[in-house]
């Protein structure tokens, strides 16, 4: 069974599928939606997480993400999975 973790600027985390018990990789992908209305995406590979540490480790990832695109970011969020673990 797989987990995926999703997060939308201004929500919630929302966590589906089985929790893995030890650090595990993640294959994550950001999006952005800047004020013109283009998109942006970026992925990523998140070794050694657990769900409580990857939250913390992608806002980071975000906030740098946000400062590359000049911070003028209208909207943004991420996604990440993994499969295993147990």
């Amino acid at each position: 069974m797989g987990c995926i973790v999703t997060y939308h600027l201004g929500g919630r985390v929302a966590v589906k599928g089985s929790r893995p018990r030890k650090p595990s990789t993640w294959k994550a992908k950001v999006w952005f939606v800047m004020p013109s209305g283009e998109k942006y995406t970026h992925e990523a590979t998140v070794p050694g997480q657990t769900v409580e540490s990857l939250v913390p480790f992608m806002g980071a990832l975000i906030d740098s993400l946000v400062a590359d695109h000049g911070r003028v970011v209208a909207g943004c969020g991420w996604q990440a999975m993994t499969h295993g673990g147990k």
